[in-house]
């Protein structure tokens, strides 16, 4: 009967033995198929992150070529010579006056697709505008400020067409805060 008991609870070890290697070689199946499944989702996460890096740079690409779209387009009648009249309007400035004229002469040109305008008077280049055409307006900007009086000056120009050969519209002069000149325009072209 010893010998009984000793060979059931030698055989109960042994079950038990061989019940825990089971449960670990499950343990390790299982924890092999884990990392499997872990490797998996970072490739996964990796190709959406790609993804979504592609999808962002092409947002950003149809955004600038749909701003360039709109902030800048081609008047084929902007091109060429044109007689400007300016007409003071408004002034806090010294030494000018409201009902003030000046007579120039622009040419509009595109260069690169950007709006360049030179101004003459007397057949001498006075200054460089550079600007954009949205299709309804014309802004320009003097692309160099005068920086050679004792209060540098912006100049801003805001002008439409009212047909093919005409414009209106005004030039702002701001030397310092307490300096403005606004005169009214009309363009004609040659």
């Amino acid at each position: 009967m010893k010998q009984i008991f000793v060979f059931v609870f030698v055989y109960a070890g042994v079950l038990s033995a061989c019940n825990q290697h089971q449960k670990e070689e499950s343990l390790q199946q299982k924890e092999t198929l884990l990392q499997q499944k872990e490797q998996e989702l970072l490739l996964k996460e990796k190709k959406l992150q790609a993804w979504e890096e592609a999808l962002n740079i092409r947002d950003q690409h149809m955004d600038s070529t749909q701003r360039q779209d709109t902030a800048q387009r081609i008047n084929n009648a902007l091109p060429g010579n044109w007689n400007v009249q300016m007409t003071c309007e408004e002034t806090t400035c010294a030494g000018s006056a409201v009902g003030d004229t000046k007579n120039e002469q622009w040419y509009f040109s595109y260069e690169s697709n950007a709006l360049v305008v030179k101004a003459t008077a007397d057949q001498k280049l006075v200054r460089v505008y550079n600007g954009t055409n949205t299709g309804n307006a014309i802004e320009l900007e003097e692309s160099k400020p005068s920086t050679g009086a004792a209060t540098p000056s912006k100049i801003t120009v805001r002008l439409h067409m009212t047909d093919e050969t005409h414009m209106e519209g005004q030039r702002e002069i701001a030397r310092g805060k307490e300096c403005k000149i606004v005169y009214g325009m009309k363009l004609e072209k040659q």
